[in-house]
């Protein structure tokens, strides 16, 4: 098989994926070291119900890029739109992005979002290289839902349930 991705303008591909509406988590996980870390990610999914697993991906050029890989566990908050600003920070490199939000801790210590629309405490199951992403595979061991709706990044914003795109 070729690769013909050289003929794609990686600025229409961009404007393509922006047209598809996607979740917005926070992924969080406890270093070996007790050092936090974490990273916002829009590509998550359900993979498979029995057993059951999640995905995201995790850009290979992120700070924690090495932590996640030695982490035996990890948390996906699945952010409200009170937590838009928050998942900003969680996607900027050089950010104390723990300094911000109100983070409450497992019995590992791995830091989850109280108020967030779910929280699902996985442990890593495998990482599969996908180009200059990795997909991280968890086994879902707890999942909680709560009270609040999640929001959507959609075209390069925020949007909320409901609420009419421009």
């Amino acid at each position: 098989m070729t690769d013909v991705s050289h003929d794609l303008d990686p600025a229409v591909f961009r404007s393509a994926l922006s047209s598809f509406p996607s979740g917005v988590t926070i992924v969080t996980t406890r270093g070996e070291d007790g050092t936090l870390h974490g990273f916002t990610a829009s590509s998550f999914a359900s993979l498979s119900l029995d057993p059951p697993l999640v995905l995201v991906c995790l850009d290979r050029g992120a700070t924690c890029f090495p932590v996640f890989l030695a982490a035996e566990r990890f948390v996906v908050n699945v952010v409200t739109p009170s937590h838009a600003e928050l998942a900003t920070r969680f996607a900027t490199k050089g950010e104390n992005k723990f300094a911000y939000g109100t983070f409450e801790f497992d019995e590992q210590g791995h830091p989850l979002l109280p108020d967030a629309a779910a929280v699902l405490r996985c442990e890593l199951e495998q990482a599969v290289p996908g180009g200059d992403h990795v997909i991280l595979i968890g086994r879902v061991r707890e999942a909680r839902t709560g009270e609040g709706k999640p929001v959507m990044w959609y075209r390069g914003d925020f949007r909320h349930l409901g609420e009419r795109a421009a």
